[in-house]
This record gives C-alpha cells, structure tokens and sequence, in this order.
C-alpha cells in the first residue's frame, strides 16, 4: 500500500530533481493530487497515483508558462489519465486556451472541462 511517508519521500526525491520554478509547481499540484489519491485510492494502484500526480504537474506547469491563462484560477486533478480542469475565467478563449494546453499535454487520454466564464459584473 502507498502510504503518506513514501509519498512525502517520493515527492521529495522529485523536488531535488527539478529545477526550482517546476518544483513550485509540483508541490502545488501533488497538493490537489494528494486529496484526489485520498478519495479514490481504491481503484488506483500505487503507480497509476504517482502518474496521475505527475500528469497534474505537468498540465500546472503549461498554464503556469502560458501567459493568456489564469493559471491559479484552475484546479488541475486527473484519474488514470484522464485530466478534469475547474475553476472559473475571463473569456471562453481563456477557456479553451487552458483546455487545449491540457490536451496537448503528454499522458493526458482525456480532458474533461469543468471551467466556467466569471461573470462580467465580477471582473
């Protein structure tokens, strides 16, 4: 079974293995990964989690370098490969931006939005 200490010391291994801007960005994603492995565990071996985990961090870091999204805006969780983005943004083309950045991401099977437009009275 997975448990938190080798997670902890998994994700440590890979922050001493990135340069610092990624490894921002991993410990943001393995956050949100963390309640996802948390909640659904059951049907997930311990490498398909680890994947997963990597897979967010992956998709993070290419809204993060895209200027044209909100990158903090979006909540990034995947399951086997599949990656749900939510959250809410400026503008559909904001939208599909961060969705297209997903889906171009290597590992991803499948990109299921979950995004919603803010509204104009709250921009």
């Amino acid at each position: 079974m997975f448990t938190d200490m080798n997670q902890k010391h998994l994700l440590y291994v890979i922050f001493l293995a990135l340069p610092f801007q990624q490894a921002c960005v991993l410990a943001a994603g393995a956050a949100g990964a963390e309640a996802g492995y948390v909640a659904t565990q059951k049907d997930r071996t311990a490498g398909e989690t680890i994947s997963d985990q990597a897979l967010v961090t992956k998709v993070k870091t290419k809204l993060i370098a895209d200027q044209d999204v909100s990158a903090r805006r979006i909540n990034v969780d995947a399951h086997k490969g599949k990656v749900t983005l939510s959250g809410s943004l400026h503008s559909e083309q904001e939208i599909q931006q961060a969705i297209d950045l997903a889906q171009s991401t290597e590992g991803v099977k499948e990109v299921q939005s979950l995004l919603t437009l803010i509204p104009e009275s709250k921009q």
